[in-house]
């Protein structure tokens, strides 16, 4: 007779995970996050204290990020409580959550696996309030992952009236560009409006504060009343799902502006630029929506305490059906809304009258009419078309995946790598390449050129790239058709390309008023 010898396992995490950690998904702006989120919750565990100490010193909470590109060094800094040796030992170990892992900071992982996703180097110093105790940690990632080292603490006596938490990370696996540093001023605004806005919280980005965005510019109805629904305690899931619902006065600035913003615990996980844009409400084939006046104009703010969050906070993972449920719930809420705003146009044709775009054009002229344009126009060389084309070639071949901004495909037999690359302010603006690899026309953009680096909002960015793009599509699809690359052949295949967006529009728009299910939901009564 066989006998059966039972024994146990443990399944447990090696050192050697710290170094996959520099591979997770974050960008660098939900990565600067976690140690905001820690600061804020930190001041909300121990606010009987802390609020009363800085409502003395006359200073919010304060969270300074300062980035030092010379010395490629991010140091985040703030004002809260702060640790005593006990709570530093135990902050610094990863999955752990400690009674202070809470709210915002529950699982106990956030501020470690984003310090190594940003670079191998870190060290802690931080000072709890009242203590008189300064300690410091250092972090030497690789040594700690490869040689199973030790993080060594060294303590300072300090002043009983100070409290701070200091980290500064160095070795950086990549470093923050001039576009990145707009966009994590946007999403941080962005993601703390509630907390910026009350007062509870003052962010600094190298020095500059960092606003909320501007309020909600909603549209009004006939009666002149801000066309905005409130919604609370909304049962999804078992949970309760609260916020409101709204239509934007002007959708001219795009679809980044409309969507639903998701927040937990009053910090936004998904929103404004990629606000939520479900399919069934918005239309659209990929995830930010149809870009029609739906997508432009419908907006909101969804409360979802309760729900998972993916592991870098930047979506809601909704469980069983609780994403259909809430959709569901949102497309009959929204239905008078969204047929409001499929018909409601912008002012933008009435103010561009023929008047103001001749003005436009007599303001643009003088940007031509000088003497260094004449002088460019009339004296500049052109090496031979070869030399060009070799290093075109050449660039794209030795492209750094870091670089590539963009990659995506148009239909089966074309592909598009968009690269925004720090060449040299004397190197050309563009390089469009599509004979390094077949199938794949390669938009090189350089960032340190004098026009490019002259573009100060997102949407004269989002725009310049956008027509580099046709550009280049129009280029490629010519010199397929006729062999022969000529400057009308490729604004007259341009020209189609153009049109293709309302076509796309029309189709987005009327998918998604017909999505089944959703043509005989009705909305609550106004005011609900």
């Amino acid at each position: 007779m066989s006998q059966t010898e039972q024994v146990e396992a443990e399944l447990s995490i090696g050192p050697q995970a710290l170094n996959a950690y520099s591979r997770l998904s974050y960008t660098m702006w939900y990565a600067l996050a976690e140690f905001i989120d820690n600061s804020t919750q930190s001041r909300l565990n121990y606010e009987s204290v802390i609020d009363d100490v800085l409502k003395e010193e006359g200073t919010p909470l304060v969270v300074e990020l300062t980035y030092n590109r010379l010395a490629r060094e991010i140091t985040i800094k703030d004002n809260s409580i702060g640790m005593t040796c006990d709570d530093l030992i135990a902050a610094l170990r990863i999955a752990h959550p400690t009674n202070d892992s809470k709210g915002r900071s529950k699982y106990g992982m956030g501020m470690k696996t984003a310090a190594c996703w940003i670079g191998k180097q870190w060290r802690i110093t931080t000072c709890e309030w009242g203590s008189g105790e300064e300690w410091t940690a250092v972090v030497d990632v690789p040594s700690i992952a490869n040689n199973n080292s030790k993080i060594p603490l060294t303590r300072r006596a300090v002043g009983t009236d100070e409290h701070y938490t200091r980290i500064t990370i160095t070795d950086l696996h990549r470093s923050i560009q001039q576009r990145t540093e707009e966009n994590i001023r946007g999403y941080l605004g962005s993601m703390y409006r509630f907390d910026i806005v009350d007062g509870f919280l003052k962010i600094l980005y190298n020095g500059e504060e960092i606003p909320a965005p501007d309020e909600y510019d909603l549209d009004t109805d006939a009666q002149g009343q801000p066309m905005r629904l409130k919604f609370d305690d909304v049962p999804i899931g078992g949970k309760k799902v609260s916020g409101w619902v709204g239509v934007l006065r002007r959708g001219s600035g795009g679809r980044k502006f409309g969507g639903f913003s998701l927040f937990q615990n009053r910090r936004q996980i998904q929103g404004f630029p990629n606000a939520w844009k479900p399919r069934t409400i918005f239309g659209g084939v990929d995830d930010e929506g149809a870009n029609n006046l739906i997508a432009q104009r419908l907006t909101g703010v969804i409360n979802l305490d309760g729900f998972q969050v993916s592991h870098t906070k930047d979506a809601i993972l909704f469980e069983g059906n609780e994403e259909e449920d809430l959709e569901s719930f949102l497309a009959k809420l929204t239905k008078d809304y969204r047929n409001y705003a499929a018909k409601r146009r912008s002012e933008k044709t009435q103010a561009w009258s023929r008047e103001k775009v001749r003005d436009l054009v007599q303001t643009m002229a003088k940007e031509f009419s000088n003497p260094e344009m004449s002088d460019a126009v009339a004296n500049t060389l052109l090496p031979p078309l070869e030399t060009i084309l070799a290093s075109n070639r050449k660039q794209a071949s030795s492209l750094d995946p870091k670089d590539i901004i963009a990659d995506f495909s148009i239909g089966q037999a074309l592909n598009v790598v968009v690269a925004l690359q720090e060449r040299s302010e004397y190197e050309p603006y563009l390089v469009i390449e599509a004979s390094a690899v077949p199938g794949t026309i390669y938009v090189l953009v350089n960032s340190l050129h004098p026009y490019y680096a002259s573009l100060e909002t997102s949407d004269a960015v989002d725009e310049c790239i956008r027509q580099y793009i046709y550009d280049a599509v129009a280029e490629y699809r010519v010199s397929q058709l006729a062999g022969r690359v000529s400057p009308d052949s490729v604004r007259r295949l341009k020209n189609e390309l153009l049109r293709v967006q309302e076509v796309r529009v029309g189709n987005a728009a009327a998918e998604a008023q017909e999505a089944p299910g959703l043509a005989e939901a009705d909305a609550p009564p106004a005011g609900a």
